[in-house]
């Protein structure tokens, strides 16, 4: 008797261990969720910015070549550098001249001059030299150009 007892005893779960193991188990499940969720989402965030790089350095790659080219054609024609320059400045000033129009960006320009020991940037309206920063999706890029 005592024999039957113990298997009538031991023949499984009762309803209160099950809910306690639902319960336990849609718990771990919610914060798996939740963990792998956020992960997932900020996961693509290394290729966007490193897509947003190369859309920025496409865009300088353009404005280098278009200020190689305008400073070669003055000379190449007999006009002054000062007039390739020119003709470069007023391509920087014409919005999204070199970039497609799904990719629109900022540019700013000034002319500067280096002055003191360390030598410190000043701007300097009557300088040849001209720094150019482009904004692209809250990256940038700046490089300087000659007149």
């Amino acid at each position: 008797m005592t024999f039957k007892k113990i298997l009538k005893n031991k023949a499984g779960f009762t309803l209160i261990e099950v809910i306690v193991s639902l319960i336990v188990a849609g718990f771990l499940g919610a914060m798996l969720v939740a963990f792998m969720g956020t992960g997932m989402m900020q996961s693509a965030n290394p290729v966007i910015i490193a897509q947003n790089g190369t859309y920025l350095n496409a865009i300088m790659d353009k404005m280098t070549a278009d200020y190689r080219y305008n400073m070669s054609h003055a000379i190449a024609t007999g006009a002054s550098r000062t007039t390739g320059f020119s003709n470069f400045v007023s391509n920087l000033d014409t919005a999204n001249y070199y970039s497609d129009g799904s990719h629109p960006y900022a540019v700013a320009k000034q002319k500067i001059s280096f002055t003191g020991d360390p030598p410190q940037e000043t701007n300097d309206n009557a300088s040849k030299v001209m720094k150019v920063t482009i904004t692209y999706r809250d990256l940038t890029a700046t490089t300087l150009f000659t007149e």
